[in-house]
């Protein structure tokens, strides 16, 4: 392997993208978060207007004219855990309910995980799509990717070639 194809171990949490300031959600907004729901089933469906991503989507007055606004799962998991969401990290559903604010139904994930948690493909936190550790990440040129994965890939793409 010559020194272009050299791959780097990374974290993924430390990613290059800096995070952006996080927004502190008042209690009296989370409060309202929590309190504003029917219950559809298991989730608890958030009676706040939808945005055009659809989320359920609450907003306050910070003074001098500003508004703030934020997600009501997003909300209602600063008043369900009693505190802030950590900066760099999101609030996913387990669900996959847009509008869904139960707290059994939230977890929070860095966001290279839950960029990875699409369309069904819910996998176990911390690992890849075929169950190898987070720990073996590496870029592959502006990529990240699995290097157990890709490893395994290139032998069976060496041996097909052989064969031929």
């Amino acid at each position: 392997m010559d020194a272009s194809e050299q791959q780097s171990t990374v974290n993924p949490d430390q990613r290059f993208r800096r995070p952006r300031t996080p927004v502190v959600i008042p209690d009296r907004v989370a409060r309202r978060a929590a309190t504003a729901y029917v219950v559809v089933g298991e989730c608890w469906v958030s009676t706040y207007s939808v945005g055009s991503h659809g989320y359920a989507q609450i907003g306050w007055d910070v003074g001098e004219g500003r508004r703030r606004a934020t997600t009501a799962h997003r909300a209602a998991w600063v008043h369900f855990t009693g505190a802030q969401i950590p900066t760099g990290m999101t609030v996913d559903h387990l669900c996959k309910t847009r509008k869904c604010v139960n707290p059994a139904h939230l977890r929070v994930l860095t966001n290279f995980e839950n960029a990875r948690r699409t369309a069904g493909r819910d996998w176990p936190v911390g690992e890849c799509v075929h169950g190898h550790p987070n720990t073996g990440l590496t870029h592959r040129g502006s990529k990240l990717v699995c290097a157990t994965c890709s490893a395994e890939w290139e032998r069976r793409y060496r041996a097909k070639r052989k064969a031929a």
